[in-house]
């Protein structure tokens, strides 16, 4: 231990001559116990509430999109669908074939994007926790998951056997004026509804992949596209670029992020506006530091006379000061830091405080990478307000 850290230390228990004074540092070391505490709550609540939508706004994006680089469907056999589930880091691929169809109930009809899914889907999109009423399709049978707005739009229930769900798209070639039906169609029970987002309530429904392929006269392992799961924790870039060396030039293998490049960036450039709003409020909490600082240095001045004539020198003494410095915003930080711990694992754990006019829980998320922003910012940050402070330390000040 350096002797000025031993007397900085000192200094920070001991009493001082005026009461002010100390009060002044204490003062000081609670604003910084605040501003710390809020900066790491705040940011992990803008991390609950960055994954609580983007849970909905981007539920049906998998970690990994395969699509066929010059065709829209492409076939894929069931043994190549185990090499890519075999790849270290893979934890499900999910083949989808999407048709655009036409949907008829009664005397209502409606566009939408019909994903012909397998029981794999399931594992690789957390779905049915978006059903409140009714099931998930059953891949033996002739069914059909609409979603809210589409069967409001459609006026279907659910198990409604005197009025089924017809599919239709427009057979292929050149149309006969003499067919009375230019459509292919088949029918379907709903037996369910979803609710995810507006838009993929109102322009999607869920049908076994074996249904659809009726319904397209596809034969065979065809699909349009390839969802893939990553487990938790694994290199996305690195098993994206395996994906891609196995499939070779004729696919193309898409990152989430890169799905919907517009919501992400707007979310990053939140994420650094919230940073540099937060590092602004940190900054002003610290100017309590100088002043405390500062204070300290007058109350002791008589003291600093007696140290600079016993031979400590100049440099010496800012270091003590520097070193006060340190100590009042770390100690109020790591406390701040400890309390907004607290109250975010807490939410967390007991979700105490709720969503005004809902019974949905206000989320959060702690993130190691919000601790490790704030203590490179705090740290930065009192080092900077530490060494302003003890700049007051000049041999003028014993004159």
């Amino acid at each position: 231990m350096s002797f000025s850290f031993y007397v900085a230390r000192r200094y920070s228990m001991a009493t001082t001559r005026f009461n002010t004074v100390r009060l002044i540092s204490r003062f000081a070391s609670f604003v910084i116990g605040i501003a710390v505490c809020a900066f790491f709550v705040i940011q992990s609540v803008f991390s609950g509430l960055r994954d609580f939508g983007l849970s909905y706004t981007s539920s049906l994006d998998p970690d990994l999109k395969i699509t066929a680089v010059d065709s829209v469907s492409f076939s894929f056999a069931e043994h190549q669908l185990m090499l890519l589930k075999n790849i270290v880091g893979v934890s499900e691929v999910s083949p989808v074939y999407v048709q655009e169809v036409v949907l008829r109930f009664k005397q209502q009809n409606k566009l939408i994007s019909l994903l012909g899914v397998d029981d794999r889907f399931i594992d690789v999109f957390a779905i049915t926790d978006q059903i409140p009423v009714g099931r998930w399709v059953s891949s033996t049978d002739d069914e059909i998951l609409l979603g809210y707005g589409t069967a409001i739009d459609l006026g279907a229930g659910l198990y409604d056997y005197d009025g089924f769900v017809e599919c239709m798209i427009p057979k292929s070639g050149v149309l006969n004026p003499l067919d009375p039906n230019p459509f292919h169609s088949r029918w379907a029970t709903n037996v369910g509804l979803f609710q995810i987002s507006e838009e993929i309530d109102y322009n999607y429904a869920f049908a076994p992949i074996r249904f659809v392929r009726a319904l397209t006269k596809k034969d065979g392992d065809i699909y349009t596209e390839l969802n893939v799961k990553i487990s938790y924790g694994s290199d996305n870039k690195a098993i994206k670029k395996e994906v891609a060396s196995l499939l070779g030039d004729s696919f193309l293998v898409v990152e989430k992020e890169a799905l919907n490049p517009a919501l992400y960036r707007m979310l990053q450039t939140e994420r650094v506006a919230i940073y540099l709003i937060l590092t602004l409020v940190l900054i002003i909490a610290l100017f309590n530091v100088v002043g405390a600082v500062v204070m300290m240095v007058l109350d002791k001045r008589d003291e600093l006379k007696t140290l600079h004539g016993i031979g400590m020198s100049f440099s010496a003494l800012r270091k003590v000061f520097f070193f006060q410095g340190l100590l009042i915003s770390g100690v109020g930080g790591l406390i701040g830091l400890f309390v907004g711990v607290v109250v975010v694992l807490a939410q967390s754990w007991g979700s105490f405080v709720l969503v005004p006019g809902t019974q949905l829980p206000y989320p959060v998320v702690f993130e190691v990478l919000n601790v490790g922003a704030l203590f490179l910012i705090w740290s930065g940050l009192s080092v900077l307000a530490a060494w302003i402070a003890s700049a007051v330390v000049r041999p003028r000040l014993f004159s």
